[in-house]
């Protein structure tokens, strides 16, 4: 029997015009609400938005005063809580915010009556947000809509084969991966997504941001919000356009494999089944860790003193 998930995977406009910081932040709010309203009239199961959703602007800005925090729940969780209430739908918000008093990069996910019924918090923030004091998370969470049970990973996350493959080994039906990203890294992050699905089997939904029809150019964002199947291959792509990307995603299809010479397997259960997690252990050393922060203060110090 098919179970089938209506996902929609908002790409939100990189730029955001106006005159002041709070004219900027409505019409961001406003523009959220219609990518809701859009998605409700689609019968959307869940709606995934890109990293930092309740921020004005997209790109990395010199200017801190651009990067204003809200509170986890506050007004912003509010309003879109009263939208998942009112359209019946799941949705996940990235947000630039705190919560219980912890300023991060999160992802809050409402239910379909308008609950917040979890908060991720990134992983894996980088060096730069981590120098604009955006703290770590240590949680890798499987949060479980009516629909679907969904493992996280944002941005940078996605770096990071184990933490796909434990979301598969804690029951994941699926990866949500909201980003952001110049289009500099494009191969670079289709790569990494499109593994992360091979990886562990699972599919992946992916939310970033886009352009006006012709304004797109390289090195701006990548746009690309997309749905991979378990396989790897990509099953609807956005483009570069603002819009809403929406596909009926089939979570009982599996990958059947012919393993053992004509022996079909599912191709999950026979790659867990067949892991040797006794070898893995410099996966989880903190030695490596260690050694690469070094090296980062080292050259950093070099750059400054020119040795």
């Amino acid at each position: 029997m098919k179970q089938i998930v209506r996902i929609s995977a908002a790409q939100l406009p990189t730029v955001i015009e106006g005159n002041s910081f709070e004219e900027k932040q409505r019409k961001n709010l406003g523009q959220i609400l219609e990518m809701l309203d859009l998605a409700g009239k689609r019968k959307s199961d869940i709606v995934l938005f890109g990293e930092y959703a309740n921020l004005h602007h997209r790109t990395w800005s010199e200017d801190k005063r651009e990067y204003v925090p809200d509170p986890i729940p506050g007004p912003f969780t509010k309003a879109i809580a009263a939208s998942a209430r009112k359209l019946k739908m799941n949705v996940a918000l990235p947000m630039f915010g705190t919560y219980k008093g912890v300023l991060s990069s999160y992802v809050v996910l409402f239910n379909r009556i308008g609950n917040i019924v979890g908060c991720y918090q990134k992983t894996h923030p980088t060096i730069p947000e981590q120098a604009i004091g955006i703290k770590a998370g240590d949680d890798l969470t499987v949060y479980k809509f009516d629909c679907a049970s969904v493992g996280i990973m944002t941005c940078m996350d996605i770096e990071y084969p184990e933490v796909a493959q434990v979301f598969m080994l804690r029951g994941a039906d699926l990866l949500l991966f909201p980003h952001v990203q110049g289009s500099w890294g494009e191969v670079d992050w289709e790569i990494r997504y499109r593994a992360r699905a091979v990886d562990s089997g699972l599919p992946v939904v992916s939310a970033c941001y886009g352009y006006p029809e012709g304004e797109w150019m390289p090195g701006k964002m990548i746009g690309r919000s997309s749905v991979i199947g378990r396989d790897g291959l990509v099953l609807a792509d956005m483009g570069r356009r603002i819009g809403l990307l929406t596909y009926d995603l089939d979570l009982s299809a599996k990958r059947i494999t012919p393993f053992y010479f004509n022996e079909k397997l599912d191709r999950t259960l026979a790659v867990m089944g067949s892991r040797r997690p006794e070898l893995y252990g410099d996966l989880v050393d903190p030695k490596s860790k260690n050694k690469a922060l070094k090296e980062i203060s080292k050259r950093k110090r070099s750059a400054k003193t020119g040795k």
